[in-house]
């Protein structure tokens, strides 16, 4: 349904990554999930639902691209986006250091050579560093955020953010259209999960 063609190993890697999610969920309750079928639906095929977009986003810009997966927490998107984009290099941004040392074990146990941890908070992280910056389940768009956010990216860069309802997307634009004053609004399909909606926001710096 989401026309992604993943070799065995990805698979492998996935089915690993939610093992790890469940296991650290007991202590540090890294994402809301009671069973590997919530954890795949809810966080990874929803993480997955935005590679063709963001596939499209990339093939704009020189290889190779930095993306940077803002406020990661547990790892979703930028884990799932790693594993389905191998040649694409991600940076996990996160400031706990609890979730910081699960996402380094569950980079190394999944074999991501393209992924990296980067335990600081968004508004230290140093000026242009990603070409792409994703995120879900951070924060609302306010003013504060998108300053931190385009401080981040380079010149002409593109932030892709995983949002829920379009009212709600239409409310947190208006209140940031003098800083950001055209977006683009993609909608996405996750599978098992139809009847909720869920779209991509793609702002470019």
């Amino acid at each position: 349904k989401l026309g992604l063609s993943l070799l065995e190993h990805q698979y492998e890697q996935l089915e690993s990554y939610i093992e790890s999610v469940l296991e650290f969920n007991k202590t540090y309750n890294l994402m809301k999930a009671d069973s590997a079928d919530e954890l795949a639906v809810s966080h990874i095929l929803d993480s997955l639902a935005g590679v063709s977009a963001i596939k499209e986003i990339l093939a704009s810009y020189p290889q190779p691209v930095q993306i940077g997966d803002i406020g990661s927490g547990g790892g979703c998107p930028g884990i799932p986006l790693a594993v389905a984009l191998p040649d694409v290099q991600f940076t996990l941004v996160e400031r706990m250091e609890k979730r910081c040392a699960f996402l380094e074990s569950a980079i190394k146990k999944l074999g991501l050579t393209n992924t990296k941890v980067l335990c600081l908070q968004a508004d230290k992280v140093p000026p242009q560093s990603f070409d792409v910056e994703v995120f879900r389940a951070f924060h609302p768009f306010d003013k504060k955020l998108i300053k931190t956010l385009f401080a981040m990216l380079k010149k002409g860069g593109t932030i892709a953010a995983y949002k829920a309802r379009a009212e709600k997307i239409a409310a947190e634009m208006e209140a940031i259209q003098n800083i950001v004053p055209s977006y683009k609004k993609i909608a996405l399909t996750v599978p098992f999960l139809e009847d909720h909606e869920r779209n991509l926001v793609v702002i470019v710096k």
